[in-house]
């Protein structure tokens, strides 16, 4: 938000003292003049002036409320929307009622904001209209604002002190390469009305700040010298070699520039060639299928709406591939901010369109296996508020992430909601009997559910094969068959199966009380599967192979490999391929499903089992030898590959050595080997005991800092590996690296 320039600044202190010293038309004439220059905040100072002068003016409530909720004073704008909508519903002020309901939202009054959006969609004729759209999204951020489960109970948000956060503006949070904060301010000397004095020195800049011992340093601008005019949202490629940054010069469009950071001085080698002559802000670099994708911000034909996101490849400097990354990231609104968390594989953004909290809300999307994206999901509470919530900065493999806000709470000479600031996320993961300080390694467990309790109760489960099948006479270990197309192929041969018997009733007592009932197992082992993988759960199928012994064992092992192989073929494939994500490991819930193939041939036949080509009707086609070519499924693991502890260091000293003691308690049954870990840097290690941990035991490790690390905050992450349960642990290392 920009303050009053200097001669409505001037004004505003020489007249403001003696309203009854000025008319009606001055007061509207200076304010007309501040909307037009974009100084919302002075003009509604201006307008306030007028209404003093003749209180009750429709027109001038109507010019104040406008430029109170483009100040972002919330709660005045909603008091004077509804005086207006009162006196006029709706003849000349037609968007009086959808402001008020926009406003009520903004400053939490969900009830009201709920009645008031219910009016605007009854009052609208066209039902497909932008305001009947609009009200039904807005009717349900309602609910989703007054649902008190829409809140992550293990986040923290920290609202960060000065001198970083001020009351002017800042916005869009970096953690740059060398681990500094970057973000942008505008910021200006203010005078004790918190207005400021001179705007020639107010413009958008980009600064860096570093944690020390007492909170964080004094930011410090970045100079310019290329570009003379703003400057803000800087982002990196990867490596970190070029900057890319938006950049507005006087009087002309935003674009995103590209050049690299020598020192104090951001130098720039001109606008990011691909981009074009239009508007294009907000950069974002992630790494992509072997090369760099860039997200941005633009209001450029072939959006859906107001500002959109907007996606390229970047390839030796380039932008290719320019295209909007479409619905339903994109709406009729504006969406904003855009972050790609390559762990998770979400896109995250802010909209003000999508239902929300109020104001812009912050939104994920996931990534589709064909390049575009899944339904927007609000983030809820408290990443977002009724204000305005930006800016996402998100990782969620460390924990962390940064967002910008105007909420309640932040610094504001002129108003609660007037100004941004920027805040801090902290993702706390609580574990079972695991603080900081102590790490528990749980041994295996199993949840106990209705129709997989029944399926584990029983004998294992087995799936039958035609001889040789599936690729016959190939010593491949995989498929791309799944175990339903092999099934099919069996069962058109179960006809010659009949022929080759004297006395079909074994072979049709094989087929539809084994063979048959093996395939409705695994599909009640598919439904029952899917909602614990959604609920997180990370299952192994442990799989056995057996072979009929026609071929050589070595020959039998590869078959068993391949039936294996159609099993996993056949999960990929199976229930509209809902399985997939949890088997690639991208599944948003974290569930993960893996087979353990435990593959053997010809000698754990069953004896007496004729191994004879010149007797085919006993070697292929009697009951004995084809109960032999099978797959069994003997166990179903619920396993907990992983735990992730955080691990606090707290102020850590540049170039001196730091040991934290760290225990590792055994609570398995069995000894304990602890195998080794993997650190991220040479900042910081593990320093583990040599020997086995007994049952009930501990592990007296240490985590050592080196003090070779940049001033700033500190995240690393040490892999401890062990024979146990869980094979990993990941310490989430933090502490803050002061000079």
């Amino acid at each position: 938000m920009k303050a009053a320039g200097p001669f409505l600044f001037m004004l505003l202190t020489t007249t403001m003292t003696d309203v009854n010293g000025q008319s009606l038309e001055q007061w509207t004439y200076w304010g007309d003049a501040a909307m037009t220059k974009g100084e919302y905040y002075g003009a509604s100072r201006f307008y306030a002036g007028a209404l003093q002068v003749e209180p009750g003016r429709m027109s001038l409530q109507w010019k104040q409320a406008e430029a109170s909720r483009l100040s972002n004073q919330y709660i005045l704008a909603a008091e004077l929307y509804e005086k207006v909508h009162r006196k006029d519903m709706g003849r000349t002020y037609k968007n009086a009622l959808r402001w008020l309901g926009e406003m009520q939202l903004c400053t939490g009054a969900y009830d009201d904001a709920e009645r008031t959006w219910l009016k605007v969609l009854e009052k609208e004729k066209d039902q497909s209209s932008p305001n009947a759209i609009r009200a039904r999204q807005a009717i349900i951020g309602c609910a989703i604002a007054k649902d008190p489960m829409r809140t992550t109970d293990n986040l923290e948000l920290e609202h960060l002190p000065g001198p970083v956060n001020t009351y002017d503006s800042e916005f869009g949070a970096r953690i740059g390469p060398d681990s500094t904060l970057y973000f942008t301010s505008l910021r200006g000397e203010l005078n004790e009305d918190g207005e400021v004095i001179d705007t020639v020195d107010y413009h958008a800049r980009i600064f860096v700040a570093r944690p020390n011992a007492s909170g964080w340093s004094e930011p410090k601008a970045i100079v310019a010298s290329t570009h003379p005019g703003e400057l803000a949202n800087t982002t990196w490629t990867v490596g970190g070699k070029w900057v890319l940054f938006t950049y507005c010069p006087p009087d002309e469009r935003c674009r995103i520039h590209a050049g690299f950071h020598s020192g104090d001085d951001l130098m720039g080698a001109g606008p990011q060639s691909g981009l074009g002559d239009e508007m294009s802000t907000q950069p974002m670099i992630v790494e992509h299928a072997g090369g760099q994708r860039l997200y941005f911000v633009s209001d450029r034909a072939g959006g859906s709406g107001g500002m959109d996101i907007w996606q390229a490849d970047l390839r030796e400097g380039e932008a290719l591939n320019v295209a909007p990354v479409g619905a339903p990231v994109n709406s009729p609104g504006n969406e904003q901010g855009p972050w790609f968390d390559h762990s998770t594989g979400k896109l995250w953004f802010a909209s003000d369109w999508h239902p929300g909290h109020g104001g812009y809300d912050i939104f994920h999307a996931d990534l589709r296996s064909d390049g575009s994206f899944g339904d927007p999901v609000n983030a809820g509470r408290p990443i977002n508020s009724p204000a305005n919530d930006l800016y996402p900065c998100i990782d969620e493999e460390r924990g962390e992430g940064w967002l910008t806000s105007n909420r309640v709470g932040s610094y504001a000479a002129k108003g609660e909601t007037c100004c941004n600031d920027l805040y801090r996320l902290n993702w706390k993961k609580p574990i079972p009997g695991i603080t900081k300080d102590t790490a528990v390694v749980i041994p295996l467990q199993g949840p106990t559910t209705g129709p997989l309790e029944d399926i584990l109760s029983g004998t294992p489960l087995k799936l039958y094969f035609h001889n040789d099948e599936p690729e016959p006479r190939s010593w491949a270990t995989s498929t791309g068959q799944s175990y339903r197309t092999t099934y099919r192929k069996y069962e058109a041969l179960w006809p010659e199966y009949f022929a080759q018997q004297s006395d079909p009733t074994a072979i049709r007592s094989f087929f539809e009380r084994e063979v048959a009932k093996g395939l409705e197992d695994l599909q009640r082992l598919e439904k029952a599967l899917l909602p614990l993988l959604q609920q997180g759960e990370h299952v192994t199928l442990e799989v056995r192979g057996h072979a009929s012994p026609l071929a050589k064992n070595v020959y039998n092992k590869n078959l068993s490999m391949r039936r294996i192989g159609s099993l996993r073929s056949d999960l990929r494939t199976a229930m509209n391929g809902a399985f997939v994500p949890f088997m690639d490991s991208t599944a948003a819930e974290g569930g993960v499903l893996r087979l353990k193939e435990l593959p053997f041939g010809e000698d754990e036949s069953a004896s007496g089992v004729s191994d004879d080509l010149n007797d085919l009707k006993n070697s292929v086609y009697s009951a004995s030898a084809a109960r032999e070519r099978r797959i069994e499924v003997e166990r179903i693991l619920f396993t907990t590959p992983e735990r992730n502890v955080d691990v606090d260091l707290g102020l850590l000293q540049q170039s001196v050595e730091k040991v934290h003691p760290f225990p590792i308690l055994n609570t398995n049954p069995t000894p304990l080997n602890i195998l080794g870990s993997r650190s991220e840097c040479d900042c910081t290690f593990m320093r583990v005991p040599e020997g086995p941990v007994p049952p009930g035991g501990s592990a007296d490790t240490e985590i050592i800092f080196t003090g070779r690390a940049q001033p700033g905050p500190l995240f690393r992450r040490i892999i401890v590996i062990t024979d146990g349960v869980p094979e990993r642990i990941i310490l989430n290392i933090r502490g803050t690296v002061v000079e």
